[in-house]
């Protein structure tokens, strides 16, 4: 069975780009373009891994990440963070809310599919 990958990105040719690099490598992926969709569809308890760019509308990446970890005590679900902000308080922020993985953009597709397939051979 394929893991299913959740993909926010507020960006349409980087959701793009993930959902096509991740598909050919075997993955299930449904994108969504932003905050509100991704926590919606995040907490459905169908995905095995969310990858979550941190600017989004109505929901940034790391109230969408809170907000997962609350509603997934018991199993906690993989997160991965995408981001062109490099700056410490945002890395910061995603460490506090325990972030599994974090990627600045623009992302090394391999470094990014050995994290996936880690994350979700879990």
């Amino acid at each position: 069975m394929k893991s299913r990958i959740l993909v926010a990105d507020d960006d349409p040719a980087s959701a793009e780009l993930l959902m096509y690099f991740l598909e050919s490598n075997g993955f299930s992926v449904v994108t969504v373009p932003d905050g509100n969709q991704a926590l919606e569809l995040g907490t459905s308890g169908d995905f095995q891994l969310v990858i979550l760019d941190m600017h989004m509308p109505i929901y940034d990446g790391v109230e969408v990440l809170e907000m997962l970890r609350k509603r997934h005590l018991l199993h906690p679900i993989k997160v991965i963070a995408l981001t062109g902000d490099s700056s410490e308080s945002v890395r910061q922020e995603l460490e506090a809310g325990r972030i599994d993985s974090f990627f600045t953009k623009p992302v090394d597709l391999d470094l990014l599919h050995e994290e996936v397939r880690r994350l979700t051979a879990a």
